[in-house]
């Protein structure tokens, strides 16, 4: 941090209001159009300590020669400074001779300022609000990390694409990844007897992934265990021994092709929130009067992990969306080279959205390449119409369309329920829960969605913002943490895989999650079908899934 951000900051500290005290989470990316020169990023990486650490603020941050991508939290006041230094600093590093970087710091957050700011441009920053719901202290990061990486968001695993020495590199890396699983899961049992924790260690079936939390207290009585959820688990714990000798075939998601630069390739186009709300709700409109030349050439692409889906997405009446149900954003190249995804894709206009921006950057230059390969499962297929990102992610857009909490849609004075208009303008086409990655698990923005005109009162009274589901009874359910704090670690997690499990409260308590030793005569959970079983194979979840609403 300069000594004029820092004179700024002490004299604004006196000064400050309520306002600036709020603490909030900043999540952002960018990728510039010079590369960072490879010779600036440790200097670059050291901006971000020292800077994060003389404003107090937590989080993660990677640092790439492509582009950086970070979540800090802290003061909103301490946020600006850094959100303001950041962008003096790329400007120092990419463009040393521009006057933006010698701009007074005093006058730096100023309208006049910001538009003559190039970084806008490219430098995506969001300000997301805490949860009500949780101790703030619980929401924000107590350490920070700064890490110096190939790329801003690995898509391309080296182990994912099979070479002479593949199958050597790839036994490397499982090895790796289990002994990273075995400490972690030490540290959770370190309370437990030694003789426990052995036998916990000595699992051979257990990997790590990349998953989240599940449970919620939402309809739990309705579906209560029966004898032949019992039978279906108890027949799951005497195959579990086996499952792994079998070899079970459970997947057939296709392997990544090796697609040279692929990188280099068009990325996709960038829609504000308003022009995605525009264009999707205009071709549902043609989808519904059943108009040939619009509609069904569309589709929408989820990006995201399937722990992530389960909670919240879109949902466009008329229109179908791509779930690759991925276990990690790596995972995705497979899942696109599927028959599945080639046929769904191929030739139509593909609409992609996750979080906050930052996978589509990758996954749209990646799908663009492999549509042009004519390899896999794309050969002989056509290439997508075109391909569009929404800007800013879920996140961005739930900013304009979403609430914080669910609004009735009964007309106060005649009891009649009344379905959202859907030309209107503000019609919020997302539904749920938006996952993160930071302490909050979720953020309190949420959407409301918008039914179709034969939906049910029930869904049309708020039932469109509760997507989740408990694996086990199928009860309306989308917290994985069961009413726990998130930094407490007492998400519901597969016994074998530990992806992230939605179950609720009350089945909950009749089963073993990962990391919960003591079973008296509790059931383990999976992630499969009804939690009997884990379905997760080479790091991609169940098939993958086409659905329209």
């Amino acid at each position: 941090m300069t000594a004029a951000t820092a004179a700024a900051y002490d004299d604004n500290s006196s000064n400050s209001n309520s306002h600036d005290d709020v603490p909030m989470i900043i999540l952002y990316y960018c990728y510039p159009p010079i590369s960072i020169p490879p010779n600036q990023l440790e200097s670059h990486a050291s901006f971000h300590k020292t800077t994060c650490h003389q404003l107090n603020l937590g989080g993660r941050i990677r640092v790439s020669s492509e582009g950086i991508n970070g979540v800090l939290s802290g003061q909103l006041e301490k946020l600006q400074l850094y959100d303001a230094e950041l962008r003096r600093e790329l400007m120092r590093v990419l463009c040393p001779d521009h006057p933006y970087r010698c701009r007074d710091i005093h006058t730096s957050v100023g309208e006049e300022e910001e538009e003559e700011d190039p970084t806008k441009e490219w430098l995506d920053m969001k300000y997301c609000h805490l949860r009500k719901d949780i101790p703030i202290e619980q929401q924000l990061f107590d350490s920070l990390s700064v890490k110096i990486t190939k790329e801003v968001v690995s898509l391309i695993e080296p182990t994912s694409i099979s070479s002479s020495s593949g199958s050597e590199k790839k036994g490397r890396a499982r090895c790796r990844q289990r002994r990273k699983q075995r400490r972690r899961e030490k540290q959770r049992c370190e309370i437990l007897k030694d003789d426990i924790i052995k036998e916990v260690l000595d699992v051979g079936e257990l990997q790590v992934e990349d998953c989240e939390d599940a449970t919620d207290p939402t309809n739990i009585n309705d579906n209560p265990f029966n004898e032949a959820t019992t039978e279906t688990y108890q027949k799951a714990e005497l195959t579990s021994t086996t499952r792994q000798k079998d070899n079970i075939d459970r997947i057939e998601c296709g392997t990544a092709v090796q697609i040279q630069n692929w990188e280099k390739h068009t990325p996709a186009t960038h829609l504000s929130p308003s022009e995605w709300n525009e264009k999707l709700l205009q071709y549902s409109k043609e989808k519904a009067m059943h108009d040939p030349n619009g509609s069904e050439d569309v589709i929408l692409l989820d990006t995201r992990n399937v722990y992530e889906t389960r909670i919240g997405h879109f949902a466009v009446p008329q229109l179908p969306t791509f779930f690759p149900n991925t276990r990690k954003f790596s995972s995705l190249p497979q899942a696109l080279n599927t028959e599945e995804a080639a046929s769904a894709l191929a030739g139509k206009q593909v609409f992609m959205y996750c979080t906050g921006g930052v996978r589509c950057e990758r996954a749209g230059s990646y799908l663009r390449a492999l549509s042009e390969s004519n390899s896999g499962a794309w050969k002989g297929k056509d290439r997508p119409k075109g391909i569009y990102q929404l800007r800013g992610g879920i996140q961005k857009y739930l900013e304009t369309y979403g609430t914080e909490q669910q609004q009735s849609n009964t007309n106060p004075e005649t009891n009649d329920i009344t379905a959202p208009e859907l030309e209107s303008d503000k019609s919020c086409l997302y539904r749920g829960k938006n996952f993160v990655f930071d302490p909050r698990r979720t953020d309190p923005i949420i959407g409301e969605g918008i039914a179709n005109d034969d939906a049910s009162a029930t869904q049309q009274l708020g039932q469109l913002s509760l997507v989740g589901r408990c694996i086990i009874c199928a009860s309306p359910h989308d917290d994985y943490d069961n009413g726990h704090v998130p930094a407490e670690e007492k998400e519901a997690r597969c016994c074998r895989c530990r992806v992230l499990v939605l179950v609720c409260n009350n089945c909950r308590q009749r089963t073993r999650c990962w990391g919960e030793l003591e079973h008296d005569g509790k059931m383990d959970l999976y992630c499969g079908k009804s939690g009997a079983e884990c379905v997760d194979e080479g790091n991609v979840a169940e098939k993958v899934e086409i659905t329209q609403y």
